[in-house]
């Protein structure tokens, strides 16, 4: 009886898994990242649209915090809020569609260890920015001192300001930090987070072009500084505690973000 020809095993091999990408190598870049149309718009937002709007709406600093002044839970409190809140909302509907969900800017289980670098942080940033407004007071760059003016004085003020800080810290470490770094990265394919960097502490800053240019410098570095806790402490809960904490006590020291 004739036999059949063996026909040899032609069950592909396994393929390798491919190596992760340089580019992608951090905690903070999430792999299983899927790029989407609403990523590419929430960045021309944050990189293009956020920074022309806001230089272009102030004119002569000291004359609009005096303006902003006569009322701030309309004109500055509620409306800050509403906006930023907003671009929290847009953040969170990006990410969904990237499939990463905000865990994948950062947002990890909070530790006691965050506080801690969040406190370190604060002490050591207004030391430098101290010395920094003073160099830049001699080059008549200091920040306006009509932003005084914005600052809670009733009771009602001030617990909407509070409201106000913690609105700051999570929306606005969400979208400079957690967000425009790691993704300006990440649609670069940039290999070190220096471009990344120096982009989003280019757009946060010019959120505060209200403050002049001093202010703007001041807060551009401010920036950075918060974009370095990020990356160092791989998780966006320092960077949201001291940005909180630091606003909610801007009425008792020199600068609030």
């Amino acid at each position: 009886m004739d036999q059949f020809p063996i026909i040899p095993d032609q069950t592909p091999p396994d393929m390798p898994e491919q190596p992760t990408p340089k580019y992608m190598q951090s905690e903070l870049l999430p792999q299983d990242f899927k790029r989407s149309r609403a990523g590419y718009f929430t960045l021309f937002f944050l990189l293009v649209f956020w920074p022309i709007l806001s230089v272009i709406s102030v004119d002569d600093p000291s004359e609009m915090l005096k303006l902003l002044a006569t009322s701030p839970i309309f004109l500055i409190y509620i409306p800050t809020m509403v906006i930023q809140w907003g671009i929290f909302g847009l953040i969170f509907l990006t990410l969904w569609r990237e499939k990463t969900g905000l865990k994948g800017i950062g947002f990890t289980k909070i530790r006691l260890l965050h506080f801690l670098q969040a406190i370190a942080f604060i002490l050591v940033s207004n030391v430098i920015l101290s010395g920094l407004a003073l160099l830049l007071k001699e080059f008549n760059l200091e920040i306006p001192v009509e932003l005084e003016l914005i600052l809670p004085k009733t009771t009602l003020q001030k617990v909407l300001w509070i409201f106000l800080a913690l609105t700051a810290g999570v929306c606005e470490e969400t979208a400079f930090r957690g967000y425009l770094l790691t993704r300006i990265r990440m649609y670069g394919r940039t290999k070190t987070w220096i471009f990344p960097v120096i982009l989003a502490s280019l757009s946060f800053g010019s959120g505060h072009a209200y403050q002049g240019m001093g202010g703007f410098i001041l807060i551009t570095i401010y920036g950075s500084m918060f974009a370095l806790l990020y990356i160092y402490s791989g998780s966006l809960w320092p960077a949201i505690i001291a940005h909180f904490l630091q606003d909610a006590l801007a009425p008792f020291i020199p600068f609030e973000t």
